[in-house]
């Protein structure tokens, strides 16, 4: 599986951010599946289509957190959540 590590060094969090922007699909209030998870975890399924959503959510919010320039902490939210 490739690693969030990889993703946010080909698609940077400001990249991602300002790609969401550009597209009017900014989160108006604090959700449990922000835009920019939401875009590296589409990227995630593509790139470990076999696996499940929630493993694959699951990879990502995990290393999302360490990741986080602002040390944020994302939890991965119910399977009916996804």
């Amino acid at each position: 599986m490739v690693s969030v590590g990889v993703l946010t060094r080909v698609f940077p969090p400001d990249l991602v951010d300002e790609v969401i922007a550009g597209v009017g699909r900014t989160e108006l209030r604090h959700r449990s599946l922000p835009a920019r998870v939401m875009a590296y975890f589409s990227i995630g399924m593509a790139l470990y289509s076999e696996g499940s959503y929630a493993d694959v959510l699951s990879q990502l919010t995990d290393g999302l957190s360490w990741a986080s320039v602002r040390r944020e902490t994302y939890r991965p939210p119910s399977k009916s959540a996804i």
